[in-house]
């Protein structure tokens, strides 16, 4: 290994002396680039944490502001009784008294399929709560935000009896 060095600092010692400030000046860069490819991908990986701390954070934010309407949905099924007409007049007027529109309702046997959109996420969880109340067991939601700020819905239950 030492005979290995000195070959090498005889080697540089022969170099003209511009010849070594460009040797020593190509190494630094070399080891610059290597020290930024080593830390850059920390970086980046420091930014889409924050960008995940940002995300759980507004979550976070959006959960504790849904405490009242959840804390109202404990209160179980009222004596009202939601069970009047077909399942796609029980949709219909649950979704009216929501203020949800219904864009399709179809029913087969004990299974109802609903496409409904409205522009506040609380009214879905009182229209959910309501349509439970009234006999639904609800399989599937797939609740998507629209670009101008219109929840669109489809909903999937079975109509059960308790």
């Amino acid at each position: 290994m030492n005979d290995m060095l000195s070959r090498i600092k005889d080697k540089f010692n022969l170099l003209q002396k511009r010849e070594r400030k460009l040797l020593l000046l190509g190494f630094g860069l070399i080891s610059i680039s290597i020290v930024y490819l080593s830390v850059k991908p920390l970086f980046m990986l420091k930014e889409d944490l924050n960008e995940d701390l940002k995300a759980s954070k507004a979550d976070f934010l959006w959960m504790t502001n849904q405490i009242e309407v959840v804390l109202k949905l404990r209160n179980s099924c009222s004596s009202r009784n939601y069970k009047r007409g077909t399942s796609q007049d029980q949709i219909t007027n649950l979704a009216r008294r929501n203020l949800i529109s219904v864009d399709s309702v179809t029913a087969s046997q004990r299974k109802v399929k609903a496409s409904l959109s409205g522009s506040d996420s609380n009214r879905f969880l009182d229209f959910y709560s309501q349509f439970s109340c009234a006999g639904y067991l609800i399989e599937k939601i797939e609740m998507k935000l629209s670009p101008d700020n219109i929840y669109n819905v489809d909903l999937m239950a079975t109509e059960v009896e308790y």
